[in-house]
């Protein structure tokens, strides 16, 4: 790692020095200047020019006296102390040019110094983003023909939540050990560099083959996925890479950052703590991106975007409890585009703000015509962070018409790592108007169970990933239980998501669940379907005894 300290020490001990060689050259300047003004005037004053002083009084006033000092006397003295300087000056100057060349690479040592720190990240001492461009630029250019060269991307998967969680001094240390683990892992032949925030990137070189990059790739999210002990906090984050290899996916320097940072984004895309290499077909993923992005833009006034809803049911799984508001896309040209692939594009652009507060609208609108059951409407962190956003959303709710019972605002984990104190002034804003929440996706967070006590929810919602593995892992089950227990203990409804089949339904049940929802009782579904279940619901009142026999 780069010494700041160092440089300090070594800039300020240069600079003085070249202070201190200019201060000698203006003095011999100086002074050899005065001795030739002073020799040149004595000697036209000894050829009998007019002169400017008397040479023999000048003598007589430095001691020389006598007879033998005559004019010619006079002439050879100031022409021998003429050729003596002359030596004098001579030898100084081959001493000037050697002082010029120890002070020219005393300029270009405090350079060197100036940028290097210049391109450094100091927190870690790695190449800052200008200085990773200046190297790869420069590892592209000396490459030899039949050479390799890889770009690596990487960024930290939960970086934020660390920080959210424990501050920023654990952060620093955490991208401190961090940037210390791929020092390690990539060895000499690489520069690594942290390009902002808790992205890194590498130029790899040395290798031989293709395959001995991905696999440093590869490496390298094995490490980050594993724990970080920092002091004696044990900290989880993972880590996403994106990788291309010159020439064979590029080899200018702008097109092979834009392509690993493709195949990075891809990671994250796919579920993040994996490593892949560049292919052609991301970058007709990114463009297909950039299309359904200006697409989205104009869904609303466009009259694409629709409300469907999936029933939730009570432990008897016939009685209809309440509905889950979803947002369907359906294009005129693409079709049917699933929630998975446009609702992280509406947060990543911010389109999520207008589409959300859309979407609560037509859900409340709806609402009154449904009866009495509730009306859950999904919130994204993204509506969740803005200032208006309690009072803007209990202006919508209380001008639609819709009782507050009946409403359920669905949030993540992810929404209270940010600012803990702000969520819960929120959630308590919500339930004192009467508003129920929910906590969605329980299970998937960074600190689920730590986070739980300190958060007033009304309901628990299991995610669907640990009931679909029942039956297929023993920890599912434990899982669920555990869930189960400390959401009932802590006065929660506690909700299943993603009951498939008959059996998830009698675990569930006999786990201590409250509410049930997934394709085995139905589907998202439009308004006017729902309308058609729920009756269907309500005309069947022997269905009960029917399922429970099965």
């Amino acid at each position: 790692m780069s010494n700041p300290t160092r440089h300090d020490d070594l800039i300020e001990s240069a600079a003085g020095e070249l202070a201190q060689r200019h201060q000698f050259f203006l003095n011999i300047a100086n002074g050899f200047g005065i001795v030739f003004a002073l020799l040149a005037m004595g000697i036209f004053a000894g050829h009998g020019a007019t002169g400017l002083i008397d040479l023999r009084a000048l003598a007589v006033q430095m001691g020389i006296e006598g007879n033998w000092l005559t004019d010619r006397a006079l002439f050879q003295l100031a022409f021998g102390a003429l050729l003596v300087s002359l030596l004098i000056a001579i030898g100084a100057s081959f001493n000037n040019i050697a002082h010029s060349r120890r002070t020219v690479a005393t300029v270009r040592r405090i350079e060197a110094i100036v940028l290097d720190r210049a391109m450094r990240d100091p927190l870690t001492g790695l190449h800052n983003r200008s200085g990773f461009k200046t190297r790869l630029d420069d590892a592209l250019e000396s490459r030899a023909e039949d050479a390799i060269l890889g770009v690596i991307y990487i960024d930290l998967d939960k970086f934020k939540d660390v920080n959210d969680t424990f501050g920023h001094e654990m952060g620093d240390k955490l991208l401190v050990a961090v940037a210390e683990s791929l020092r390690n892992l990539a060895g000499p032949k690489a520069e690594i560099a942290r390009l902002g925030g808790d992205e890194f990137a590498m130029v790899v070189y040395g290798r031989r083959t293709p395959e001995q990059i991905e696999q440093l790739g590869h490496d390298i999210s094995t490490v980050l996925g594993q724990p970080f002990l920092i002091g004696s906090t044990e900290l989880s984050i993972g880590g996403s890479v994106g990788m291309v290899v010159a020439p064979m996916d590029g080899t200018e320097s702008t097109v092979l950052v834009r392509r690993a940072d493709i195949s990075m984004y891809r990671v994250k895309a796919a579920g993040r703590g994996q490593a892949l290499r560049f292919d052609a077909s991301m970058e007709d993923e990114l463009r297909r991106r950039k299309f359904l992005e200006g697409e989205l833009r104009h869904a609303i006034g466009r009259n694409q975007l629709q409300v469907w809803y999936q029933p939730y049911m009570a432990s008897d799984g016939e009685t209809v409890v309440g509905v889950e508001a979803l947002l369907r896309w359906v294009h005129p040209d693409e079709g049917m585009i699933s929630p998975g692939v446009f609702i992280p594009l509406a947060e990543e652009s911010g389109l999520i703000v207008e589409i959300g507060e859309w979407a609560m609208r037509r859900a409340l609108n709806d609402a009154l015509d449904l009866g009495d059951i509730h009306m859950a409407i999904n919130v994204s962190p993204v509506q969740f962070r803005r200032p208006d956003f309690l009072d803007h959303t209990l202006e919508i709710i209380g001008g639609s018409g819709v009782q507050a019972k009946r409403v359920e605002i669905e949030i993540t984990e992810g929404v209270l790592m940010e600012d803990a104190e702000i969520a819960i002034s929120i959630i308590n804003g919500f339930r004192g108007a009467g508003i129920h929440v929910a906590l969605d996706d329980f299970g998937t967070g960074y600190a689920s169970l730590s986070y739980l006590r300190r958060f007033p929810f009304d309901k628990l919602k299991v995610d669907q990933a640990f009931v679909r593995n029942l039956g297929r892992s023993n920890g599912s089950a434990a899982i669920i239980h555990g869930v189960v227990s400390l959401g009932r203990s802590l006065g929660m409804t506690v909700h299943a998501e993603g009951v498939e089949t008959l059996e998830h339904h009698i675990f569930l049940r006999a786990a201590g669940c409250h509410h049930f929802q997934g394709f085995y009782f139905a589907k998202p579904m439009p308004l006017p379907d729902l309308h058609r279940f729920i009756e269907g619901k309500r005309n069947a009142p022997g269905a009960l005894n029917m399922r429970l026999q099965h």
